[in-house]
């Protein structure tokens, strides 16, 4: 505990998801079953399933669901998994529209990122700080928190479900919702040696206060759309997943659902507040050294740099990749560099340092844009002030197809194409393009 008066952490105010640790069904604790997250790589959410065991009477209950306290109702669907029961709403009450308004007079536990723990009496916000009533009396800056728990509600909540049994008994629900804030990522460490060695790891990013104990985590890659509401169905995923493989499917082997691609991780801990990082693909291959420019739609110069290229067996989700280049005296940090989302069997480019003697420059010659589209046309020049003839692969990100070109590409993606140019010294060379997106 901080031993002063008042206890003033400065910063901006930040964006707290509350959440609240405690389930209180008509007087009765609920009991949640194997729950299913999925984690997303393109949206920093997380959609939670929980199989909730409810003690209804006979005619209408009103069910407290202070887990999802603070949450956007919108996004709430609950599901009688039992004959007899029927769901006839989810409604949001109290706390002025605020979501700490239906813990204001609670007991809270606050745990900061400093480590320290905060207990005592919530006593609502003054200047945009959290007034917390303990062993000594805080005003504590958000941004400065790292989970905000509410003890107990005191008998109210912010979110409850209208429920209707035609009899008294125990009925089985389905509960979905979602959880801002949490996500995955890759991480890839990428060894430059007599081969390429890449070592894949899956990031999960929980920065609530919710704790999701032997959860079944699926992972999706791939672009999500949130328009209107949209919520995925984590029974579905699971469903797909599990049908026509083995029981455990390692992340290493996604499958293709739709758009996305899905991984089964397993059964993990997610703890409050916290990351944790999983490996996931070991890849060693040979490679070849070439030269990269990356281009851009909104034009200007770049740098080339000298790059490696190498085939992948695996899916590799988009994610940092951190270049050492291994010595006799231990590996060297060469830098960090963006890899896209590469399909199987596709060529991954990693540039790994850059090339003073290649210069690059994308010119936009022409650009439309209207309601739903989008039209360039492109101009992307190389020079070669050095004395030694170098092929450069270009590569222009963009979204959309490619209508013509002055050089065909050698390869093509919904987000960029590739272009290779062999310039001489003292050379300049360019292509010339143009694509359109439509949405």
């Amino acid at each position: 505990m901080i031993n002063v008066r008042w206890k003033v952490l400065t910063g901006l105010l930040g964006v707290l998801v509350l959440l609240f640790a405690i389930f209180s069904f008509q007087g009765e604790k609920a009991v949640a079953g194997n729950g299913t997250v999925v984690l997303y790589n393109s949206a920093k959410i997380g959609v939670v399933e929980e199989t909730l065991e409810l003690n209804l009477k006979e005619g209408i209950n009103e069910v407290p669901l202070n887990e999802l306290a603070g949450l956007n109702i919108e996004e709430v669907t609950i599901r009688p998994l039992d004959d007899g029961s029927r769901v006839l709403g989810v409604f949001s009450r109290g706390g002025n529209g605020s979501v700490y308004g239906a813990g204001i007079g609670s007991d809270v536990e606050i745990k900061l990122k400093t480590g320290d723990t905060i207990s005592g009496k919530f006593l609502g916000t003054k200047d945009g700080k959290l007034a917390v009533q303990g062993e000594e009396y805080y005003l504590i800056n958000p941004s400065e928190v790292a989970y905000f728990k509410v003890k107990e509600l005191n008998g109210k909540s912010s979110v409850y479900a209208a429920i209707s049994a035609d009899k008294a008994g125990k009925y089985r629900f389905d509960v979905i919702y979602r959880v801002s804030g949490m996500s995955w990522s890759s991480r890839y460490k990428l060894y430059i040696g007599d081969q390429a060695s890449l070592y894949g790891y899956v990031v999960l990013d929980n920065p609530t206060p919710k704790e999701f104990k032997d959860a079944k985590v699926l992972l999706v890659a791939g672009d999500v759309s949130l328009i209107q509401g949209w919520t995925s169905n984590p029974s579905t995923l699971y469903e797909k997943a599990a049908s026509g493989t083995a029981e455990v499917v390692q992340p290493s082997e996604p499958q293709k659902v739709e758009a996305f691609y899905l991984y089964r991780l397993g059964t993990v801990d997610l703890d409050p507040a916290s990351k944790m990082m999983y490996p996931y693909i070991t890849l060693k291959v040979p490679f070849k050294r070439e030269y990269l420019y990356e281009s851009w739609p909104n034009g200007g110069e770049g740098p080339v740099y000298e790059s490696i290229s190498f085939k992948t067996d695996k899916v590799l989700p988009a994610g940092i990749v951190e270049v050492y280049r291994e010595t006799k005296d231990g590996a060297l940090l060469l830098g960090e560099r963006m890899m896209e989302h590469t399909p199987k069997g596709e060529t991954v480019r990693i540039g790994i340092g850059r090339d003073y003697d290649l210069k690059g420059t994308t010119k936009v010659l022409q650009e439309e844009r209207g309601s739903g589209y989008a039209y360039y046309k492109i101009q992307i020049t190389v020079e070669n002030f050095g004395n030694e003839t170098k092929t450069v692969v270009v590569r222009h990100y963009k979204w959309g197809r490619i209508k013509s070109s002055s050089l065909e590409p050698i390869d093509e993606t919904a987000s960029y194409v590739e272009f290779k140019l062999t310039v001489g010294p003292g050379e300049k060379k360019e292509v010339v393009f143009d694509y359109e997106n439509r949405w």
